[in-house]
């Protein structure tokens, strides 16, 4: 516990530190659109000098025993990080604050912590060539080629309770290799869920490693702003209908095309909104964490300059 207190003092520290030069740049691009917000500004300005895909090559393998060496060392990294979670218990910490009346977009009232994120083994019968641009050309990205198969299961420990999805690798295996590399780290471990929507959209979002740092600091409004440190493009993209992100998807935020990082938001009724928001995938346990969340309302936040 003492180190996990280090580290989100740290965290606030570097928070603060860079906060102030960071608001100016980032005061219009928060809620730039219903579920875009603000999910890394280091990413906008990235993508604003640099024009960021997916190379959609894919190969079959054939038999699905003969693995190149690089794909096989990340699925042994991915095997040894699938069960990380197993044995881990929701804490039942987090506080229920009073929801802001008629505020139905902005902080959870009832928080939500990340406590262990895992994701199964990859099938990579399959594979796919990914385009993952590092924000600064030095921060770390996943490997270029990632497995393309099948699906895989997500594990999420909250405070509240465990959720656990299937996820499309076969069609989202960019998206799924990102998760699949940071989950094995420990990346989402201790975050906090940033944003719940009660109307118009019903969603919750998360995925920001900066968003407890920012909310603990007493300035939620700089939440929903962090990244991993590189983007990639979307895939997997619904048509444009009625309800065309249903209740228990999980999909992908982004600040435009092409800036899809680490934050995510799940679906607890069926919503529609652009054709523009990857889908990773679909609950298939603990949708009704989500409910109690959505539920409890949510708080005003103020967003920077006012907007």
């Amino acid at each position: 516990m003492a180190s996990k207190q280090a580290q989100r003092q740290a965290a606030r520290q570097q928070l603060q530190e860079r906060m102030a030069a960071k608001a100016q740049q980032e005061q219009h691009k928060r809620k730039n659109g219903w579920i875009i917000g603000a999910v890394g500004g280091v990413l906008v300005l990235a993508a604003a000098a640099v024009v960021i895909g997916v190379n959609v090559s894919k190969s079959d393998d054939g038999d699905s025993g003969a693995v190149g060496g690089d794909l096989a060392t990340l699925v042994d990294e991915a095997e040894a990080a699938s069960t990380r979670c197993d044995g881990i218990e929701p804490s039942g910490e987090g506080a229920v604050g009073t929801a802001t009346e008629g505020v139905t977009d902005g902080q959870p009232a009832q928080d939500v912590y990340l406590e262990c994120v895992q994701m199964s083994t990859p099938d990579a019968s399959a594979s796919e060539d990914c385009m993952y641009t590092s924000a600064d050309g030095t921060s770390p990205t996943p490997p270029g080629t990632e497995p393309a198969a099948g699906t895989q299961q997500m594990t999420i420990v909250t405070n509240l309770g465990t959720i656990t999805a299937d996820i499309n690798t076969a069609e989202a295996p960019c998206t799924a290799g990102s998760f699949t590399h940071l989950a094995k780290d420990g990346y989402f471990d201790d975050q906090q869920c940033h944003r719940v929507v009660t109307d118009g959209i019903w969603v919750l979002q998360c995925g920001d490693p900066d968003a407890r740092a920012a909310i603990e600091a007493g300035t939620p409004e700089m939440a929903g702003q962090g990244s991993p440190g590189y983007s990639y493009g979307e895939e997997n993209l619904p048509v444009q209908a009625a309800g065309n992100y249903p209740v228990g998807t999980i999909a992908m935020a982004n600040a435009g095309p092409g800036t899809t990082g680490s934050q995510f938001f799940i679906v607890y009724k069926d919503t529609q909104l652009p054709a523009d928001y990857t889908i990773l995938g679909q609950v298939t346990a603990g949708l009704d964490i989500v409910e109690q969340v959505a539920a409890a309302g949510a708080m005003q936040v103020a967003v920077p300059g006012g907007m």
